[in-house]
């Protein structure tokens, strides 16, 4: 594993992917608004551009240049994304919602990588957050199934991964 990874968003939906990153040994720093309660963790709110990039220069100045990162930003129409890709000397995960795979907009996993546009160090991976189809219906995908998905993604370093499906996507929940 990479010497210094940082994940973004690391207390929620992806806290099973931090335990298993801090399993496997280097340096792991988190950004988050409870980031505090973890070890290596550092406060801030991603929407507030001058705090996450602090929080960004703190967490390279303890552990070193990231080589790998991890982030689930709800919107790339705010600084944070950028901020983090400039930081990145390896690989960013971005973890995408599903609305990334929806047919009607087919530009949007292209925006989504662009934060890392002219930026040569950061090599650009994404991971698409599906659903589950069940007999009788479908269902979003659960905590756990999100971090084994988003840890098997950055394990096996493709470009684009997909969690669950997102197809037909007349049957999203």
């Amino acid at each position: 594993m990479p010497a210094h990874i940082l994940v973004v968003g690391g207390t929620g939906m992806l806290s099973g992917l931090v335990e298993a990153l801090a399993g496997d040994g280097g340096r792991l720093s988190l950004l988050s608004r409870h980031a505090s309660q973890t070890a290596g963790g550092f406060d801030c709110d991603y929407h507030d551009a001058e705090a996450f990039n602090a929080a960004l220069a703190a967490a390279v100045e303890r552990s070193g240049p990231i080589d790998l990162a991890v982030a689930w930003f709800h919107t790339l129409k705010i600084a944070a994304p950028r901020l983090l890709a400039a930081q990145v000397k390896g690989r960013l995960f971005q973890v995408l919602g599903s609305a990334t795979a929806d047919p009607a907009h087919p530009d949007r996993l292209g925006r989504a990588a662009a934060v890392a546009e002219g930026l040569p160090a950061c090599e650009v991976r994404q991971v698409v957050l599906g659903f589950k189809l069940e007999a009788g219906g479908s269902r979003w995908l659960t905590n756990d199934e999100i971090s084994a998905g988003v840890l098997e993604a950055v394990r096996a370093d493709r470009p684009l991964s997909i969690i669950g499906q997102v197809a037909p996507w007349s049957a999203r929940p």
